[in-house]
């Protein structure tokens, strides 16, 4: 029985995969991998995230490397919607190295920018009023080129640590308008509009 090192070695290396595998089909391998790392969300809400800046840096080297971040409590998810994280996060990445600002108050809110070199690297997007053009799925395409990805690789994932923190289950998803806050659930993974509000509903974390 593999032990959990070995097991949390496993995780990294598949996402790391993950990375490779859209690095080469949607970047042209132009992106420098960075340090992925895999640590929890405090506040369970992140599936994913940037750091701008090279915060990772050896004893005397002034240049250094990115960091992507996979929230360990969130691998439980399909391993393609930690595939659509894995992508998002990139976007910021190449975003980042071209020094275009994909991002304003505080980093927090996507504006068109982002939204237009999502589309053009394998994600759809939709809005949310709170933190803009941030909700992506992976596309039609996308989804059918990972398909061979996923057959071949599986994750393990961290269950919350703190009080009060739940991991949603894979097989119930619900969904809202970001306008009206009308719900729905389904079973699998869905694009669905609010007729009311011609909105994109959003899932709930």
């Amino acid at each position: 029985m593999k032990n959990g090192s070995e097991r949390y070695i496993e995780a990294l290396q598949c996402v790391g995969k993950i990375y490779d595998f859209w690095n080469d089909r949607y970047f042209g391998k132009e992106l420098e991998k960075p340090v992925i790392t895999i640590q929890p969300d405090a506040k369970n809400k992140a599936t994913g995230w940037f750091v701008c800046g090279e915060v990772w840096r050896e004893d005397g080297e002034e240049k250094g490397a990115v960091e992507i971040n996979i929230s360990a409590q969130f691998l439980n998810r399909p391993i393609e919607d930690v595939a659509e994280t894995m992508l998002h996060e990139m976007v910021h990445q190449y975003a980042y190295v071209n020094n275009m600002q994909d991002c304003s108050r505080g980093g927090a809110y996507h504006n068109k920018l982002f939204k237009k070199l999502a589309e053009n690297h394998g994600l759809t997007v939709g809005k949310d009023s709170r933190i803009g053009w941030a909700i992506t799925r992976l596309s039609p395409e996308a989804s059918e080129i990972f398909t061979a990805f996923k057959t071949e690789n599986k994750l393990i994932y961290r269950i919350p640590a703190a009080k009060g923190m739940k991991v949603k289950s894979s097989s119930a998803r619900k969904y809202i308008c970001p306008i009206c806050g009308m719900s729905v659930r389904a079973t699998k993974q869905v694009r669905i509009m609010c007729a009311d509000c011609d909105a994109l509903m959003v899932e709930d974390e």
